[in-house]
């Protein structure tokens, strides 16, 4: 008795396992992206408080004046979005020169870690003139 081996192709559970794992990995796919896009929208948060508290610190700059022990703190407009700020100074040893930590945090949440925190030098003005 002869057997025909001519009918090649696959067997159910073959294709049992093949869909599970082009399930497995579209699952894996779709839970990825999910993942990237809330990672955009919190990496657009950052940057947009990194940016407020930047504009904050050359507005301190251009005034040249140094902070008072309170502070200053308040709010900026920046993509129709409210962030509210609080920049704080510490002395150095030079007279001349501060420590200033600027936080910025989002209106709607002004008690959590803040999205962004820039720390810079400021200085009172040296009195040079540019000719």
């Amino acid at each position: 008795m002869k057997t025909d081996k001519s009918n090649k192709g696959f067997t159910l559970l073959e294709l049992l396992v093949a869909m599970a794992i082009l399930t497995i990995v579209a699952v894996t796919a779709l839970n990825n992206n999910s993942t990237m896009i809330s990672n955009t929208a919190y990496l657009r948060e950052k940057t947009l408080a990194h940016w407020v508290a930047m504009n904050k610190a050359a507005e301190l700059r251009l005034t040249g004046r140094l902070l008072s022990s309170e502070g200053l703190q308040g709010v900026a407009v920046m993509a129709d979005q409210r962030w509210n700020w609080q920049a704080t100074g510490k002395k150095t040893p030079d007279p001349d020169l501060q420590v200033v930590n600027i936080e910025v945090r989002r209106d709607d949440t002004p008690t959590e870690t803040p999205l962004a925190a820039l720390t810079m030098y400021l200085g009172r003005p040296a009195g040079y003139k540019i000719n």
